[in-house]
């Protein structure tokens, strides 16, 4: 006698037929060493073009706070199509909470270092200009022990030391020495210093996709810079001596236009560089590209520079390498010591897992706990990630 079976024995699951998996092929380390060094080379060059076309521009047409506009006008708008083209998900929307907490501080403070900065580009030359923007970890660690309390090390106070005697070495030895430009340089520093600290106080984690952080901040940049620009230049652009210029439009415009989109690609590649690496790597890299900036600049501005001079812009990013090198040893050994595994933590009655603790509860699978532990190690190591860019400045390119 056959027997047939009821519909509910039926495995319906079975008649599916399942999704052919596909494995995903890992990338070669080279392909991402080769991405990075193609970024970062593009980083170097944009940036040292960047600072020599805002130099020349200087020279013809005197209006530091037009060009800051200028620059963060060139910055919204060549970032709002590369938004649109790598289909970044809410590329262009923002809550109201994030905007006040996130956006418009890091705006303020990159008003303030953009605009003092081209202020002392325009009044010093740009090797020297770049030798005191080097003293970044002085500020950093000034606001951070005065506002946070935090305590530092021997070491880190040496290689401050260092910085500073370069500092005043290129001062005293710079042929074309300004004070004017000497305070902006500082004061431009010093706004993204604190900018920095704040950052880390507040614990502010954007969260964001680093070319719509771009265009956010210099959008919102922008809208801030335009009522002092309509007080101050506005009138004054009007009032402007051309005549002085054989051509105003083709010896203006074409460097408004390079200033533009230098700064704007620059930009771009500094925040596609974080994106792709820790922050300690990032602020070495930038330590470079002062280096870089300051060899093209002497190179193609021929400026006047004595051998003592070099000695002090040595001693200055020397100082800066070896903060650098103390920093990442200090967050090597902090992170270290954050937990790995759900065996380095207490449970809920305040004690460690055994060494072999990696067994599952009875109510938790081991693929559930795999996962546990894999989140706590990626939220530890993000947390870590987010506070160190903060303190080394790494929001401003």
């Amino acid at each position: 006698m056959s027997i047939t079976p009821s519909p509910s024995s039926y495995n319906l699951q079975s008649l599916v037929p399942e999704p052919v998996k596909t494995k995903e092929v890992p990338k070669s380390p080279y392909f991402l060493l080769i991405k990075l060094l193609l970024i970062c080379g593009f980083w170097y060059c944009s940036s040292a073009f960047s600072n020599i076309a805002l130099k020349k521009c200087l020279t013809v047409f005197p209006f530091p706070l037009t060009l800051t506009v200028v620059q963060f006008f060139g910055c919204a708008v060549l970032t709002f199509p590369l938004l649109s083209y790598m289909k970044v998900r809410g590329a262009f929307t923002l809550s109201k909470g994030l905007f006040i907490t996130g956006i418009l501080p890091l705006s303020f403070g990159k008003v303030s270092a953009v605009f003092f900065a081209t202020v002392s580009i325009g009044n010093v030359p740009v090797s020297y200009s770049n030798t005191i923007k080097a003293s970044l970890p002085i500020f950093s660690v000034m606001f951070s022990r005065v506002m946070l309390g935090q305590r530092h090390s021997v070491a880190i106070y040496f290689s401050l030391l260092m910085i500073i005697s370069g500092v005043v070495i290129s001062s005293f030895t710079e042929v074309l020495f300004d004070l004017s430009g000497l305070v902006c340089a500082l004061l431009s520093t010093m706004s993204t210093a604190l900018l920095s600290v704040y950052a880390k106080k507040s614990m502010i984690d954007n969260n964001l996709h680093h070319l719509k952080m771009l265009y956010f901040v210099s959008l919102s940049s922008l809208v801030l810079c335009l009522p002092l620009w309509l007080f101050h230049d506005a009138a004054r652009l009007l009032n402007f001596d051309y005549s002085a210029l054989k051509d105003p439009v083709t010896e203006i415009f074409p460097y408004i236009l390079a200033v533009s989109i230098f700064n704007w690609s620059q930009n771009v590649a500094a925040f596609s560089f974080l994106s792709l690496v820790n922050p300690v790597s990032y602020s070495v890299a930038n330590c470079m590209k002062r280096v870089f900036t300051i060899a093209m600049s002497l190179f193609i501005l021929k400026n006047p520079v004595s051998s003592s001079n070099l000695l002090g812009m040595g001693a200055a990013i020397g100082g800066v390498a070896l903060y650098n090198k103390i920093k990442y040893d200090e967050n090597y050994m902090e992170k270290m010591k954050l937990p790995t595994t759900v065996k380095h933590l207490p449970d809920s009655n305040g004690q460690l897992h055994p060494s072999n603790g990696l067994r599952p509860k009875p109510h938790q699978s081991a693929s559930t706990k795999s996962h546990t532990a894999l989140f706590i190690d990626n939220n530890s190591l993000q947390t870590l990630k987010s506070r160190d860019s903060y303190m080394n400045g790494s929001f401003v390119a």
